[in-house]
């Protein structure tokens, strides 16, 4: 220890004798483990430890997987499926959630409001602990089924009602015009389903049979594969005796992991997984830069290090020596790191979109992560220090020493390896530009798509009904009628449209068959439900034909139009305007009310709109089919209003038109077009946000790199300029020297960096870079961007060398 105690001592020493390298050395490191422990702060707070919950790794949720179109997943069973699940042998637990919107009414103005409807255990298999009160128990749901009127709020919904009062508990909300009581409030990181509505106990009646969702815990011993054996049989058994409930053409069941399906689990996880090596590239970057400058000072101590070594050190002994300076100064720049990690990890939820992160998701510098950025900083000064102390505890004592008596310098291997640690630099640091101009470029295509509609001034009001004040067709058509009709004549509004999907994006999908094409039960089309004035509303073209009209609209006749896309699935030469669809949802569209007389599901094409996007921003339109909004009556409308000024200050007026119609009628939902569009685009931005930043680091590090290799060099070689200069080299001819020199290693850094990225290109290929790597303008805006950096970065030490006074160069020791 007291040897431990020497060395550092000493080390700290060698690092106050040399104030700017040390300065250097601390804010690359800084930079680096900064930006490691930042991101990983992110990835264990969205992908490590997202939830509060008891074992969520344990958690699975049973998943039915179409066998004719295994992209049509669902984790709904019906009730009585759920019920028969509940007694397989090989779960020891089973909840299910049933999430539903509830109008909360009372003093303030009524509002929709998140109730999740969760079984009686459903608490206890959570495992997470009330903060205040109590959870929903088994016994808040009677013998015969019932549930008892009372709910748990979420945190926020505690704050947002009740200000965070403890006297909240036992108060009483009035949810669908039912008194509920509060007996409990969930900590904040408890978001199950929501993070701003309640909980409240299941009602177990099989006269509403309706969809919920279950998850399971398998019991002690019992393998994924012997569960997955008991649902698919178990499953298979339900499909004969209520085939309704299950998909037509047959179905498998299995197990999915609960760490899997979530939000985090899609766009988000590739990204971080990314931008995590992308840093990682960013800290070896930090690493070499560190290095160089370590190989410099040590270089400088050759004689020092010959003289300990001429009077006994062993070459461990210089070597431990070393090595503890490199992680002392590995140490300090962990600690600004951890600093630098607070602003950058702030900065990266701001950018984070909410939607892509679960609920329950807390990021911040946690123990955990302090625990990382610890054994980092001990891993990366061994990594940048150990070429150094290699290097410099093995000189050749006679001539060192015999070069220091002349203050020369360095070994030829300490120049090369100084050189291939610059080279490195370059090529990771082309690596995160190429990365960054990717998401770049993206970005920008992704902002210039072609909409096929106008999103400027369209306001989107949601309309949700609650089922026992509207429980009729025709209450629930007449209601939806006199908002339209109301709205469009106010004074701020041009036109406005109504319905269910397709506005513009969403919508059922329903299999479909057309005269003169083969039956395809693995191809879907998009349902869009609307009113008259849909195509006005949202700008979209009319190519041919007509559009619904507004007595169509009201009689609910079975006309549609279809977009382009669809227009082309009948065959070569055949008109479709004038000719039959059949759409099997409408015959069974389930959840909703359908005029009297039922439904049937053959619609005529009367017109042709043009394509729009319909199924996100970067993909291609799917096929789509408009019919009247009439021909169902589900419990939630959508509004689409083409406003005169700024959207949001007509919302006032909105709610004024619904509330004159029903006071206690909710608008929720409130959001414009622009918005939506926005949402499609917030990944994006967050990935080139990020590598942008990380890109732009790396370039900065190795740009320093380049400049400090240079300047050590015109301070090493200075002698030998002054003779070159005596025997006549002009300045222009020591520049371009110079200049040569650092050109070298960037370009070589280059050519190893592109060659690198097409290599990763096909490796990390994903959602999160949408432009092939053989764009010109990326590869491009590469080159011009390290060249413009290394070009300043040689510059300036090879003016310095320019400048040199001859003479006193030569008399330069």
């Amino acid at each position: 220890m007291e040897a431990i105690w020497q060395d550092l001592r000493f080390g700290f020493r060698m690092l106050r004798k040399s104030p700017g390298l040390t300065i250097v050395a601390l804010l690359s490191l800084g930079l680096g483990i900064g930006a490691a422990t930042a991101i990983f702060s992110v990835v264990y707070g969205v992908l490590v430890s997202p939830y509060p919950y008891a074992n969520p790794g344990e958690i699975w949720a049973p998943m039915i997987h179409d066998a004719k179109n295994p992209r049509n997943v669902s984790m709904f069973v019906h009730l009585s499926d759920y019920l028969e699940l509940s007694k397989l042998p090989a779960f020891s637990e089973v909840m299910a959630t049933d999430p539903l919107n509830s109008l909360l009414t009372g003093d303030d103005a009524p509002e929709n409001f998140t109730t999740v409807r969760v079984t009686g255990n459903g608490h206890q298999f959570l495992g997470v602990a009330p903060v205040l009160g109590r959870t929903i128990l088994p016994y808040d749901v009677n013998p015969n089924g019932q549930a008892e009127p009372v709910i748990v709020l979420s945190y926020q919904a505690w704050q947002r009602l009740f200000g965070g009062n403890p006297d909240a508990l036992g108060k009483k909300l009035v949810l669908n015009d039912i008194p509920t009581t509060v007996v409990g409030v969930m900590p904040p990181r408890f978001g199950w389903w929501t993070n701003d509505g309640g909980w409240t106990p299941m009602t177990i009646d099989l006269h509403d049979d309706r969809n919920v969702a279950p998850i399971v815990r398998l019991k002690p011993g019992i393998s994924k594969a012997v569960a997955d054996q008991q649902l698919q049989a178990l499953l298979a058994r339900r499909s004969k005796e209520a085939p309704g409930h299950f998909p037509r053409d047959g179905f498998t069941a299995s197990l999915t992991n609960y760490l899997d399906i979530t939000v985090a689990s899609g766009e988000m996880r590739s990204s971080l997984r990314i931008l995590f090596g992308a840093v990682g590239f960013l800290l070896l970057i930090a690493c070499a830069n560190v290095a160089n400058l370590q190989l410099a000072r040590a270089t400088a101590r050759l004689r020092e290090i010959a003289l300990r070594m001429s009077v006994g050190a062993t070459r461990l002994r210089v070597l431990r020596q070393l090595l503890t300076e490199s992680v002392t100064l590995s140490i300090l720049g962990g600690a600004l790191g951890v600093l630098f990690a607070v602003g950058i990890t702030r900065g990266v939820i701001a950018l984070m979109p909410d939607f892509y992160v679960p609920n329950e998701a807390r990021i911040t510098v946690n123990d955990y992560v302090l625990l990382f950025s610890l054994g980092v900083s001990v891993l990366t000064g061994i990594l940048f220090g150990l070429a150094p102390a290699l290097q410099c505890s093995r000189p050749d004592l006679v001539e060192t020493l015999k070069e220091g008596s002349k203050g020369a310098g360095t070994s030829a291997a300490a120049g090369k390896t100084r050189s291939l640690l610059v080279v490195v630099e370059v090529a990771l640091s082309v690596v995160l530009l190429v990365g960054a101009s990717l998401t770049i470029r993206g970005f920008i295509n992704l902002q210039q798509t072609e909409l096929g509609f106008r999103p400027d001034r369209v306001l989107m009001v949601g309309l949700p009904m609650v089922p026992a004040r509207y429980p009729t067709y025709e209450q629930r058509i007449a209601f939806a009628q006199k908002v339209l009709e109301q709205v469009r004549n106010m004074p701020g509004a041009r036109a406005a449209a109504i319905g269910n999907g397709g506005l513009p994006f969403g919508g059922p999908q329903s299999m479909f068959s057309i005269e003169g094409r083969p039956a395809n039960d693995a191809q879907r089309i998009t349902i869009g439900l609307i009113s008259d004035g849909y195509a006005q509303t949202l700008g979209i073209a009319l190519r041919r034909g007509r559009e619904i009209g507004e007595q169509e609209v009201a009689r609910a006749d079975h006309v549609a139009m279809i977009n382009e896309t669809a227009s082309k699935l009948w065959p070569a030469g055949v008109d479709p305007i004038g000719k039959p669809v059949s759409l099997s949802w409408l015959e069974k569209p389930g959840g909703v009310l359908l005029p009297p007389g039922g439904s049937t599901p053959n619609v005529t094409v009367v017109g042709i709109l043009a394509d729009t996007k319909n199924a996100g921003l970067t993909d291609a339109p799917q096929p789509a089919i408009f019919v009247p909004y009439t021909l169902i009556a589900p419990t939630f409308r959508m509004l689409a209003i083409q406003t005169r000024g700024e959207p949001m200050l007509l919302l006032n007026a909105v709610r004024r038109v619904v509330q004159g119609i029903d006071k206690d009628q909710p608008v929720s939902r409130p959001i414009t077009l622009q918005e939506i569009l926005g949402f499609q685009t917030v990944q994006p931005r967050f990935n080139m946000a990020l590598f942008t930043f990380f890109g732009m680091l790396g370039l900065t590090l190795a740009a320093v790199g380049i400049f400090s290799v240079l300047s050590y060099s015109v301070a090493r070689r200075t002698h030998e300029i002054g003779v070159r200069m005596a025997l006549g080299a002009e300045r222009r001819d020591v520049l371009r020297l110079m200049l040569a020199a650092g050109g070298r290693l960037v370009l070589i850094g280059l050519a190893v960096g592109l060659a690198g990225s097409f290599l990763l290109d096909r490796w990390i290929r994903s959602e999160v870079f949408r432009v092939p790597l053989t764009d010109p303008i990326v590869i491009l805006g590469v080159v011009v961007v390290l060249m413009a950096a290394a070009i300043l970065a040689c510059f300036l030490p090879a003016r310095r060398a320019a400048r040199l006074d001859p003479m006193t160069a030569l008399r330069h020791e």
